[in-house]
């Protein structure tokens, strides 16, 4: 292994020597090795071997699992930035192999400031797509020197038991103050002394069913409550007890379809996330366009070049989100439109900018294109289902120019009335 990652610079004097000491140091274990082999891979000198296993030699004295972690430690303190650092870490909020999607996770990298010379106040098109790019560096990165795996799940990695145990142990020692337990089975916060003085907070996946009146942590930047099931209420005062969680950069919202009072739920909600203009990701149901109105006439739709979005407008199941998460877009612009009729200009206006679009049993519409072909520059995936009023994808009769150039799949399902993709009437 360490060959094959070193290349031709394990031919170098006095370098193999040190190597075959470095190997036996890191007792066999693959991630130590892959990794001080790829650290080194360009190194002719000897000198820097020979420090590197002076640091190995460090933890000779440990045992067990602590010797585990403290290898894994060596790897993390040879990460070359502290951006990977930080970006790595970050990664123990999450339960062990969770598959996070990558896109989501570069989202929150950015959201963080832990790409560096990404400037938050700058919303510009052309600097949000650059810090992106940054955090796929640093996530290729982390992903070569095993930091970090791919997931079987296309456009997802994960972390797994080990290398979170020893993130959590290296945060606690460094001062993140990291407060982590997802998936714990827990029916309410962590007691005071827990989590008082956290600047993260991970609680997804459990089963809270109420929060504190208030939180006192004076130093929280993020809290993870995904996922609680039987979490209903919000105490009205709960984030204003949060003194430095001032600015909302993501927000997930959905609501039990079931409660009759959701309508005017989700009208208030709305009306709160559209004043916030450094919103940058948005996954939302509204049950119907008026909402979807009330946010696109907003402070923060103006900065859409910055803003990731999944919505669902209409009536619809809780489960609607999933009908486009099986697509390998999973950070793209998406919009579903489920139960509605007509063809509403603001629709219209989303779908300028929507990468996945799904229309489901929708009425009052004959053709895709009633929606204006010109809005569908950006579209990649496209989904119909149950429409029974389409007959046709496109009217050709009205089109000068190329259309849908961008599109990679069409799914039709159950439209009975369909007749062509692209009609053109003589």
């Amino acid at each position: 292994m360490v060959k094959e990652k070193v290349g031709r610079s394990i031919h170098f004097p006095g370098i193999k020597p040190v190597a075959e000491l470095v190997v036996r140091e890191c007792g066999g274990l693959p991630l130590p090795i892959d990794n001080v082999a790829r650290t080194f891979r360009k190194g002719r000198n000897v000198s820097l071997w020979r420090d590197a296993l002076n640091n190995l030699r460090r933890w000779e004295n440990t045992q067990g699992m602590d010797e585990v972690l403290e290898f894994l430690r060596f790897c993390y303190d040879n990460l070359d930035s502290d951006a990977k650092k930080v970006c790595f870490l970050y990664g123990a909020l999450y339960l062990e192999e969770y598959d996070n999607y990558i896109d989501y996770l570069l989202e929150c990298w950015r959201a963080e400031g832990f790409i560096p010379d990404a400037d938050e106040s700058i919303h510009d098109k052309n600097a949000f797509r650059d810090a992106r790019d940054k955090g796929h560096a640093i996530l290729d990165d982390l992903i070569n020197v095993s930091m970090l795996e791919s997931s079987e799940k296309r456009k997802c990695v994960k972390m797994n038991k080990v290398l979170r145990d020893m993130t959590l142990k290296i945060s606690s020692q460094i001062g993140s103050k990291f407060l982590a337990k997802p998936c714990e089975g827990l029916e309410e916060l962590p007691n005071h002394e827990e989590w008082k003085q956290a600047n993260r907070i991970s609680s997804m996946d459990n089963e809270l069913c109420n929060l504190p009146e208030a939180l006192d942590c004076c130093d929280l930047l993020m809290l993870l409550l995904q996922r609680n099931k039987n979490l209903c209420i919000i105490p009205e005062f709960f984030f204003q007890s949060i003194l430095r969680f001032v600015s909302l950069e993501e927000f997930s919202v959905i609501i039990d379809s079931s409660k009759q009072s959701r309508d005017k739920i989700v009208e208030a909600v709305t009306t709160e996330v559209a004043s916030l203009e450094k919103l940058t990701s948005l996954q939302f149901c509204f049950p119907k366009v008026d909402c979807l109105e009330i946010f696109v006439t907003s402070p923060a739709w103006k900065k859409v070049s910055c803003l990731t979005f999944q919505f669902a407008v209409g009536d619809h199941a809780s489960t609607c989100f999933q009908i486009l998460k099986s697509f390998d877009y999973p950070s793209y612009n998406r919009q579903t439109l489920v139960n509605s009729e007509g063809v509403n200009p603001v629709i219209s206006k989303v779908l300028m900018e929507t990468h996945a679009f799904a229309l489901i049993n929708h009425k009052g519409a004959s053709r895709l294109s009633d929606f204006g072909i010109e809005n569908m520059d950006n579209m990649l995936v496209c989904l119909l289902e149950r429409c029974d009023e389409i007959e046709t994808n496109i009217n050709g009769d009205v089109i000068t120019k190329g259309v849908l150039e961008c599109l990679e799949e069409l799914l039709i399902n159950n439209v009975q009335k369909l007749e062509s993709i692209w009609q053109i009437l003589r």
